[in-house]
């Protein structure tokens, strides 16, 4: 019978490369779940940002609506503002010519976009939105 030597065994012939490879798939491992942490903060971002500009938009269809639903009352653009304001955004400018009405409101991100920014010392960021209502152009 004979005992196999030192030699023979691949994983003890060299003692410098015996465990190189070991522990390399839970490295490999924790890489990938950052990165899908990573894309899962990403796509949350964008989510509360396209939530944002969707509040943003209505807020001021909404008040161009207002605004040009009184055009004889003298006070569309304080109803416009006010309409935003009720739906958390803010009237930054307002015209209106005849029935037609057309209006700009703000409003800020919420959420995760609004906590980075703060921990940074920054505002959190400000969405602008147009909006315009009124009578449609005649095609004679």
């Amino acid at each position: 019978m004979s005992w196999p030597g030192p030699s023979s065994n691949p994983n003890t012939a060299n003692p410098n490369t015996a465990n190189s490879d070991r522990g390399s798939a839970t490295v490999l491992s924790l890489g990938a779940v950052m990165f899908c942490l990573l894309l899962a903060i990403v796509g949350l971002a964008l989510t509360e940002f396209a939530s944002t500009r969707a509040r943003v938009s209505a807020a001021a269809d909404l008040a161009a609506l207002a605004a040009a639903g009184r055009p004889w009352a003298g006070d569309g653009c304080h109803v416009a503002a006010e309409v935003a304001k009720a739906n958390d955004a803010r009237l930054r400018r307002c015209r209106i010519d005849g029935v037609d009405a057309e209006v700009a409101v703000d409003g800020q991100a919420r959420g995760i976009l609004a906590q980075v920014a703060r921990a940074a010392g920054k505002h959190p960021p400000l969405i602008v939105v147009n909006a315009r209502a009124g009578q449609r152009e005649s095609a004679a």
